[in-house]
């Protein structure tokens, strides 16, 4: 074997997908980040482990099976999961069951004196703000729920895609990609701690003995918008998976690329022209580097198509959740911003209470909007850098230039972008048309209250 190859070795028999270890060029290999994945230990007896790419979010995955928004599946191998049992999937129908009948008694409170001790405010207009806030926030965890329960055999399905594609690359490269979700465990940690702390700010500020049904709304309140930011940080974990499988692929393909086999081929390595001291711009493609190509290439394109379609499902299973979540996020910001400007120029004594009131939500739906824009933003790009990578391959050969064509051709006709139901793309800049929409709805609403305190300030003519 010569010394400028090397070897993966798979990590037992019935799992090779070739009757020989794999001869890899090595300037293939070195083009793939290596510290995107690991490699399997050597031949050895197998051994059953739970897949890191749920193992990693376990804890997320765990309050959402609790709450009945995530199916409590049955593991059927490394690799497969399975249906809820029956009694796995009782829990789960009386768990929904006790949600919607504690959203209608909420609703039905709403609409009766019961609930007015929960809005106060220094400005009588500002309650209806407030109750409609507390409305969005039902609604938006309600459909949360129904949706959750209509796709369970999608997000069953949408799993086992992962794992799927994940065993084979196992198969074909003797790897498991590495994964980082730690981000997830902050923000669970962040939302526990910010629900907690607006509740504490809301019972301090009700004025008189507290009443049952106010302390089923709160307590309700905030576990319908704790469990409604979990599940957006679950999509977004969910999103950063398929990132992460696109980055893996696009890092393949980059080991065929024109600037890569220039750098190998550069200082040296490249056909000089005779009496000139720099390299062949052109240089003929090296047979050791294309050797792997038509192999590679069809898996990648396997790979990505199968990647698209857990894309898709991914967006299917949420679109009507994130329009939801957008619009409520979007109201409570703007909401909380004008408060937050009410506050500072008011006159009188500024409210502390409301400050903080108004900062934690703010942080809450900020940074919940910035990591649900980030992963949208993220994999959507390296959903679409396959086909620029490729359209910058280095191959000559006819038969490869055919493929790339093929799949180039395929590509154009693919529209591959992240929406809320098709209303608009969610991306990296969602986050800024958001920010510029809350500026123009402030704007409105400060001019209506000055106009209103100019009003107020007028005297009334006296009738003669």
């Amino acid at each position: 074997m010569s010394p400028n190859t090397w070897v993966i070795e798979m990590p037992n028999q019935k799992t090779r997908s070739h009757p020989f270890p794999r001869r890899i060029s090595p300037y293939r290999a070195s083009s793939v980040n290596r510290d995107a994945f690991t490699r399997e230990p050597p031949s050895g007896p197998s051994r059953n482990y739970d897949h890191p790419v749920f193992e990693d979010i376990r804890t997320i995955l765990s309050v959402l099976k609790a709450s009945g928004l995530m199916p409590i599946y049955e593991q059927v191998s490394n690799y497969e999961v399975g249906p809820p049992n029956k009694t796995n999937e009782f829990y789960s129908f009386f768990v929904r069951g006790v949600v919607h009948a504690l959203t209608i008694f909420n609703i039905y409170s709403l609409f009766t004196p019961n609930s007015a001790q929960l809005f106060y405010s220094y400005r009588e207009t500002d309650n209806v703000n407030q109750w409609i806030e507390l409305l969005l926030c039902i609604l938006t965890y309600t459909l949360t729920v129904f949706v959750c329960a209509r796709n369970t055999k999608s997000m069953i399905r949408i799993m086992n895609e992962i794992l799927e594609l994940d065993e084979e690359i196992r198969r074909q490269f003797g790897a498991n990609l590495k994964q980082d979700f730690g981000f997830s465990v902050k923000f669970l940690v962040g939302i526990a701690a910010s629900q907690t702390y607006i509740i504490v700010l809301k019972i301090y500020a009700v004025q008189g003995v507290i009443t049952s049904t106010s302390y089923i709304l709160l307590a309700f309140y905030a576990i319908q918008n704790g469990l409604t930011a979990t599940y957006i940080v679950f999509a977004s974990a969910l999103l950063r998976i398929v990132y992460i499988r696109f980055h893996f692929i696009n890092q393949l393909l980059n080991g065929y690329t024109y600037g890569q086999q220039q750098k190998r081929k550069g200082n040296g390595g490249g056909r000089r022209q005779r009496g000139s001291s720099y390299p062949n711009p052109n240089p003929s493609p090296s047979p050791a580097i294309m050797e792997h190509f038509p192999e590679d290439s069809l898996f990648i394109y396997r790979m990505h198509n199968k990647l698209l379609r857990i894309y898709k499902g991914i967006n299917d299973c949420c679109n009507l959740i994130l329009v939801s979540f957008l619009g409520y996020s979007f109201y409570t910001v703007t909401t909380n911003c004008y408060n937050l400007f009410v506050q500072i120029t008011a006159k009188g004594m500024v409210s502390p209470n409301i400050l903080q009131w108004c900062l934690a939500w703010l942080c809450l739906h900020v940074s919940l909007l910035a990591l649900l824009s980030r992963s949208c933003g993220l994999t959507t790009r390296e959903a679409n850098a396959t086909s620029q990578i490729l359209s910058r391959v280095y191959a000559k050969c006819r038969e490869y230039q055919n493929i790339i064509d093929k799949f180039l051709t395929k590509s154009i006709k693919q529209e591959v972008q992240f929406t809320a139901y098709g209303f608009f793309a969610i991306d990296n800049s969602t986050l800024f048309k958001i920010f510029s929409a809350v500026t123009t709805y402030l704007v409105i609403l400060i001019q209506f209250k000055q106009l209103e305190d100019s009003k107020g300030e007028d005297p009334v003519p006296e009738s003669t």
